[in-house]
């Protein structure tokens, strides 16, 4: 019963220092600059789909394309036929754009802090995860 205690108590503590180190983790991986596809998947759904979907517009998904093309798309920065303010790519995950429809979208201000260059790491992460040809293929909801 003893042996039973200390692995308990042994186990406790190291669920502890995991749950300790978490935060430094998650620093460190942001710091080295690290995109978060999941972070890019809920700027996409939040902010791009809303804007996508008006006057019946149709969203983009990370499976309309290939890996290689999402690259050359992303390289290339021009949106898509559209971009009514600006044809950059780059522009529509930028602080710029984010502040402008702060008002309207309740995301766009919430990651408004979050550094142009960043979240659009965070948005290029997402459509190449969920590729066509990725282990992960997704498409938009």
């Amino acid at each position: 019963m003893n042996t039973f205690i200390k692995a308990g108590v042994i186990g406790g503590l190291a669920l502890i220092v995991t749950i300790a180190a978490q935060p430094l983790i998650a620093s460190s991986t942001e710091a080295a600059g690290k995109s978060n596809w999941k972070i890019g998947r809920v700027y996409n759904r939040l902010v791009c789909n809303a804007c996508h979907r008006l006057d019946g517009g149709t969203v983009t998904s990370p499976y309309d394309r290939k890996k290689a093309e999402w690259s050359a798309y992303f390289k290339a920065d021009q949106h898509a036929k559209g971009g009514t303010v600006n044809s950059s790519a780059k522009y529509y995950a930028s602080q710029e754009y984010r502040s402008s429809i702060q008002k309207e979208n309740k995301a766009a201000a919430k990651f408004l802090k979050v550094p142009s260059e960043e979240m659009m790491a965070h948005v290029i992460e997402f459509y190449i995860h969920g590729a066509k040809d990725s282990d992960t293929p997704a498409r938009c909801q």
